[in-house]
Formats: C-alpha cells, sequence, structure tokens
C-alpha cells in the first residue's frame, strides 16, 4: 500500500507540476473572456488528467487481481477512461449538448450491462420501498448521467468540485468494504494535491475531470449503498450529493420557464450567484459549508439524515433567495454586452 500511495502521489504531482506543458501538448489551455471566463491567465485543463490516469491504472491492476465480487474495479477502469476521453474532446473541441448527452447515456448503460449489481433496483426511502423493476437500467443511467451534468454545471469555481468530491470519498471511506479502502485513499491523496493547484490558479479540473470523477463517485456510492447491506440508508446518499443535483434542476428548470433550452449556458448557478455576492474564497466556503456540513452531520450520525435534509433545504433556499436580486445573464446577453 506504501508503494502504491509513493507512486500513485509521486505520479499525480508530476503532472500538475508540468500542467502548462501537458496542457499545451494535449490542446487544453482555457484562455479567459471577461465574460463567463474571468480567470487572471491561460490555464491548463489537467487536472482531471493528472488525477484519473493513475487511478485508472489502479482499478486496472486490481481489477486484473481481485476475485470475482470486487468487479466495481474494471468497471471503474473503464469508466474512468471512457468519462475522461469524452471529457477531453469536450475541453477541445466544444461538443454539441446532444452528442455529448447520446455519448454519456450510452457509456453508462454498457458500464451498467457489464456490471448489473450497479444498478438501482429499488428506491428505499425507510418507510416507503418503489421497486424499480423493468425500469432499473434506465433509472440508473439517468441518475448517472444527471450526476455528472450537475458536477460539471458546479465546476466553476477554484476548490469547489474538488472540496465537494474530498467531502464524497471521506463518506465513502466511513462505509466502503475493505477491499475498496486502498482504491479510495488513493483518490483522496489525489484530490488533496489537486486542491492545492487549483486554488492558486495553476490549473482547472476540466471536463475530463469533472465528467470521470462525476460517473466514478455515482459508480461508488451505488457500490457502496449495496455493499452496506442495510447499514447505510438511501437518503443519506442523497443527502450528500442533494445541493448540486437540486441546482442543477433548479437551473434547467428556470431556463423552460423562460423558454430556453435546458442546456443554454447562463449565470443562475449556485456558484455564479454566490461569487457576485462575496469574493473567493468565501463564496466556495459558502457553497461547501451548506452542501457538506449537514450531510457530514448525517454520515457520522444516521439518525439525524432526516433533520439534515430539512437543513440543507432549508440552508439552499435561504442562499437562492439572499442573492435573488443579483440577476442571472444567458451567454447570448453576456456577449452582447
Amino acid at each position: 500500500m506504501l508503494i502504491w500511495a509513493l507512486c500513485f502521489g509521486v505520479s499525480v504531482l508530476l503532472c500538475c507540476s508540468f500542467a502548462g506543458r501537458l496542457g499545451q501538448w494535449l490542446d487544453v489551455i482555457d484562455h479567459p473572456d471577461g465574460l463567463r471566463k474571468r480567470h487572471a491567465r491561460p490555464t491548463p485543463l489537467v487536472g482531471g488528467i493528472a488525477l484519473m490516469v493513475p487511478l485508472i491504472l489502479v482499478a486496472a491492476v486490481e481489477a486484473l487481481v481481485r476475485p470475482a465480487p470486487d468487479a466495481i474495479f474494471p468497471v471503474l477502469a473503464l469508466a474512468g477512461l471512457g468519462f475522461m476521453l469524452l471529457g477531453l474532446f469536450d475541453d477541445r473541441h466544444q461538443a454539441p449538448p446532444n452528442l455529448r448527452l447520446l455519448i454519456s447515456v450510452a457509456l453508462c448503460t454498457l458500464l451498467l450491462v457489464i456490471e448489473p449489481e450497479l444498478r438501482l433496483h429499488e428506491l428505499d426511502f425507510g418507510v416507503v420501498v418503489i421497486p424499480l423493476s423493468v425500469l432499473a437500467l434506465p433509472f440508473t443511467v439517468l441518475c448517472l448521467v444527471g450526476l455528472q451534468n450537475a458536477i460539471n454545471m458546479a465546476d466553476g469555481l477554484n476548490g469547489l468540485v474538488i472540496g465537494l468530491s474530498i467531502f464524497w470519498t471521506v463518506c465513502l471511506l466511513l462505509y466502503a468494504p475493505a477491499a475498496l479502502i486502498p482504491y479510495l485513499s488513493l483518490l483522496l491523496t489525489g484530490l488533496l494535491i489537486l486542491l492545492a493547484y487549483n486554488v492558486s490558479g495553476r490549473l482547472f479540473l476540466g471536463d475530463a475531470g469533472s465528467y470521470s470523477l462525476a460517473v466514478s463517485i455515482g459508480l461508488l456510492m451505488i457500490y457502496v449503498y449495496h455493499q452496506a447491506d442495510g447499514r447505510l440508508p438511501m437518503t443519506t446518499v442523497i443527502l450528500w450529493l442533494l445541493v448540486p443535483v437540486l441546482d442543477c434542476l433548479r437551473v434547467m428548470a428556470a431556463r423552460i420557464m423562460n423558454n430556453q433550452s435546458p442546456v443554454t449556458a447562463d449565470t443562475n448557478h449556485l456558484h455564479h450567484r454566490l461569487a457576485r455576492s462575496w469574493p473567493w474564497p468565501v463564496s466556495v466556503l459558502v457553497y461547501l459549508a451548506v452542501a457538506t456540513l449537514p450531510g457530514l452531520i448525517a454520515a457520522l450520525s444516521l439518525e439525524q439524515t432526516p433533520l439534515m435534509l430539512l437543513a440543507t433545504l432549508a440552508a439552499y433556499g435561504s442562499v437562492i433567495w439572499v442573492t435573488r436580486g443579483e440577476g442571472s445573464l444567458t451567454l447570448k446577453k453576456l456577449t452582447t454586452l
């Protein structure tokens, strides 16, 4: 484990240290435009690649040496590779949303066909259990693709998505089976390294990072939930993901109500509203506090989950209300200013 950790940490550090050259080689440099991209200087979109390439190798090696019950590892390797490449293509060429959605659905469907045990077969809310039956596959695909888009939409401030991912990884470590602890420990190590480089503005995750992280974490949560065998309530997992998913749904609903496409780019996301009200890193800390503190309390004390769900909804609604006067601009309006 120590050798794995050293090799993994060194590989992530090397990629981060040479982020500029790697970004130029891959042609994934994000240039500021003064509109939605207001960072100070051109920044390489290689954080996700620095993290996912060694993680994919770890998962592939684990898939070769672990027995069949730990079939999560080949799925993690395939998911990491597939969505990293999709995100890299999007970082380079700005793929049309419909094409990106179609490929994401196809990839998630393939993963769940390979490993049917990663499907959600029922919705267990404690007092109510809803069997999914033939809807298990499409519903799980919907959840994974929805999470992918929610996390991608949240990726707008340095430290935000990486901070969320650190929180999710810590929560998973509390309930993961022993075979998964080394992988999650390496994931946490890589995220902490990326956080240092990201908050200093030296690199961004890029779509390669947000896509692959989102789907990998989604698969890990389903796997850990199943392996916990009733020890981890589904409502607690929902709480962990609630804020970015809820914000994604709110933004898409607002676009539809304004007769716009739900995939129209705008500045109405929670992190946009916070950034207009408070400077970085205050805006990031407020988002992370709303998204993670109730979930962490619930992870440590499961009986607090219902109360923490209400607290999260109240905190999210309060922040949206407080920032209501800050306005929202679509990308089309921004480009005419």
